[in-house]
């Protein structure tokens, strides 16, 4: 399962998908994937400028 918050705020994934654009998202879900099997690690935080951070979690 994954969850997503923008800005700190819980978010659908249509929702995130919709502020911060579906390729930015995907695209920074598979890194958090990548990086979890690398690190174990279950949050990730990432920055777009112009919308701010997309906090992508792991379960």
């Amino acid at each position: 399962m994954t969850t997503y918050k923008t800005n700190h705020a819980a978010t659908t994934k249509s929702m995130t998908e919709w502020y911060f654009g579906k390729a930015f998202v995907t695209s920074m879900t598979a890194k958090a994937k990548r990086e979890n099997k690398k690190t174990g690690k279950t949050e990730f935080r990432f920055w777009q400028d112009g919308t701010g951070y997309l906090t992508i979690t792991l379960h």
